[in-house]
């Protein structure tokens, strides 16, 4: 199973899909694209194991874990 951690004022929300299903896979890359796009979220893709991720700017549909955080805020 794979997921998408959604980091927002609310906490962190969980999207999870079966890269086997594509309508599974088509409601995470939907949410993962309207967050990239509208919001203009960062995306992490953690690597098996919870080792170093790396900064994607593209839905990975075999990704185990996607983190998608807000822009931070200066001031």
């Amino acid at each position: 199973m794979n997921t998408l951690h959604v980091l927002d004022r609310t906490g962190d929300t969980k999207i999870t899909w079966d890269r086997t299903i594509p309508e599974e896979v088509g409601a995470a890359r939907a949410t993962f694209n309207r967050l990239k796009q509208d919001n203009r979220y960062l995306a992490y893709k953690v690597n098996p194991g919870g080792n170093k991720g790396e900064v994607i700017t593209e839905f990975d549909p075999d990704a185990e874990k996607i983190i998608l955080a807000p822009p931070m805020v200066g001031g």
